[in-house]
């Protein structure tokens, strides 16, 4: 089926954790925290991105230490602050330090074309990338947030499993000790994310046969309880671009893994080799957001049809949503 792709890889797998709990902290079956964990223990550097400390941005940050790997935990999908990362990881290099990097396919693509070479004590890690959206949408949400409970929020994720994989939640937690949750695509922050993306992503150039990473990994969509890599808690999909990659990945401890097909692997994931499709109300989505913000972006993009059923998917208990679809369309339909 996508044969013209299935030779870029050495070898395609399945797997997660070993031990369930640590999965269920993961965004998918937590081979990045696998990875990192390898990584660290044998005295080497992990690059990946992490919350401020205030969660009002996501930024590139070192970490030496296992204690720190929480921090690179669960995906952003907001554009971050690379500061000088790139130097820094030069430096770890250049000292002989050995540097496991985690980023999108064209943050390593940059790396790559920052050191000029690819070192041999560098293990490159990227992620399927459906293209992040703006930090702007982050920042106005954690602020809505904040207004809204009046608290500080001190614990964030947009990949929050509340005892399975799916479905993926938005979580908040607030220093008044309070709580947010609700379905990710249930949120102007789901919203956005599905609606705006950067122009650039619209046509990468680091997909398909053009991956540049040793490794690539993401979640094992289309995975079913059928299949012998079945997890509740998560599944990784795990493309091993090199031979490097391919070895790192069997030597990591700690991870079960299993043999697994390219097609079947990209079936559900067709962003490892496609670009992100631009949505028609992109642009009205980008304007509404620079002038009025998130919110009312979100609740205005679609006019109020939009703002209806918008409402009536956050308010309304998930036991009555179905029966009022029906109602909600009908009384769409005479206008």
């Amino acid at each position: 089926m996508y044969s013209e792709y299935n030779k870029h890889d050495v070898a395609v797998y399945a797997g997660y954790l070993s031990e369930d709990d640590e999965i269920l902290k993961s965004a998918s079956g937590g081979i990045a925290t696998a990875l990192s964990g390898f990584m660290l223990q044998q005295g080497g550097y992990v690059v990946g991105v992490a919350y401020s400390d205030d969660f009002y941005k996501a930024e590139y940050v070192v970490i030496d230490n296992i204690s720190d790997i929480h921090k690179l935990r669960g995906s952003k999908y907001i554009d971050c602050d690379k500061n000088n990362i790139y130097s820094e990881v030069k430096q770890l290099l250049d000292a002989g330090q050995k540097v496991l990097f985690f980023g999108l396919p064209c943050v390593v693509g940059a790396l790559y074309s920052f050191l000029g070479e690819r070192p041999e004590n560098l293990l490159t890690c990227e992620l399927i990338c459906h293209g992040p959206t703006y930090a702007k949408v982050h920042s106005d949400y954690i602020a809505f947030l904040e207004k809204k409970y009046k608290s500080k929020v001190i614990d964030f994720s947009v990949r929050y499993k509340d005892g399975a994989w799916t479905p993926g939640y938005l979580y908040a937690k607030f220093d008044n000790g309070q709580a947010f949750q609700e379905s990710f695509y249930h949120t102007q922050y789901g919203m956005a994310f599905s609606i705006l993306g950067k122009k650039a992503c619209y046509h990468c150039n680091f997909k398909g046969n053009n991956r540049q990473a040793d490794i690539m990994i993401g979640d094992f969509w289309g995975a079913t309880q059928d299949d012998p890599f079945w997890n509740k808690y998560g599944v990784s999909v795990i493309f091993a671009e090199t031979e490097k990659g391919d070895a790192a990945i069997k030597a990591t401890p700690g991870i079960t893994l299993f043999d697994a097909d390219f097609d079947r692997a990209v079936q559900k994931n067709p962003m490892v080799i496609k670009s992100k499709q631009q949505s028609r109300h992109r642009d009205h989505f980008e304007q509404l957001l620079s002038k009025k913000g998130l919110i009312y972006a979100a609740n205005h993009c679609f006019g109020w049809k939009g703002v209806l059923k918008n409402a009536v998917k956050r308010v309304l208990p998930s036991g009555m949503k179905k029966k009022m679809k029906a109602l909600v369309k009908k009384a769409l339909s005479k206008n």
